[in-house]
């Protein structure tokens, strides 16, 4: 649901020389605004799944750079079920790509792939959040493929996993192991589960995304029982937060 304190999901990615985001819900083109954030930064996206809060900004933030006049081209890394749909969306919107600036770049994320330059290696494992959707693909014969991922990110050795939306904390059993920060969504998988999880594969620090509207202001109380557990270093995400890693 639309929040009126919080966007939707996106998470951008600075380092020396490459800038990108991690999903481009509603609000992102408006939050990269206020943050005082030059569009013109960013090199690529990757898209987790194609629901609306992970997907529907990227038009209009399509359109920003138009109007800006970037040159630079975009690459846009999205679930390989989604790039003919938001190809065909970028005509619906008039965003034609024989028309506009930047030049956007679609590039399929399917199972196994891996996105690498330099020091920044980023690998998507799929997960099971869509998978609810399996009986009606099936009777009504769409074609739509159940595609969802988190994204593993080796930045300058730092292990970094950000999780996208997931059907509950069993998705991120086998990949959290000795993570130096996890970014994960709350909305499904249950606190009094994945704060255990945390602790026994030794993450060593967690963002908390897509907070519950019964969570929503109790940041405190959450943060103040995982530290009751053991878990000592996590954040509970807000529009404009700002870490170093």
């Amino acid at each position: 649901m639309p929040s009126p304190s919080r966007f939707c999901s996106s998470v951008l990615f600075q380092t020396e020389r490459l800038n990108f985001l991690l999903d481009c819900g509603e609000g992102t083109s408006s939050s990269l605004l206020r943050n005082k954030i030059d569009p013109e930064l960013i090199d690529s996206i990757f898209i987790s799944h194609s629901h609306v809060d992970h997907l529907g900004g990227l038009f209009l933030l399509v359109q920003m750079m138009h109007l800006l006049q970037r040159r630079i081209p975009l690459d846009i890394y999205l679930p390989e079920e989604a790039v003919s749909g938001v190809k065909d969306f970028l005509n619906t919107c008039y965003l034609f790509p024989e028309k506009i600036v930047p030049k956007l770049n679609l590039h399929p994320v399917r199972p196994n792939f891996t996105f690498q330059d330099g020091e920044i290696k980023i690998k998507a494992y799929p997960n099971r959040h869509l998978l609810g959707n399996r009986e009606i693909i099936d009777e009504l014969k769409f074609p739509n493929k159940m595609q969802s991922f988190c994204f593993l990110l080796d930045i300058f050795n730092k292990k970094i996993l950000y999780s996208g939306d997931i059907e509950s904390s069993d998705d991120l059993t086998d990949i959290i192991q000795d993570t130096d920060l996890l970014i994960t969504e709350c909305f499904h998988p249950k606190l009094k589960r994945l704060i255990p999880l945390l602790i026994r594969k030794r993450v060593k620090s967690a963002i908390l995304t897509h907070i519950p509207p019964e969570l929503e202001e109790k940041e405190e109380e959450i943060i103040e029982n995982a530290q009751k557990l053991g878990f000592k270093k996590l954040w509970v995400a807000y529009d404009g937060l700002s870490i170093d890693i």
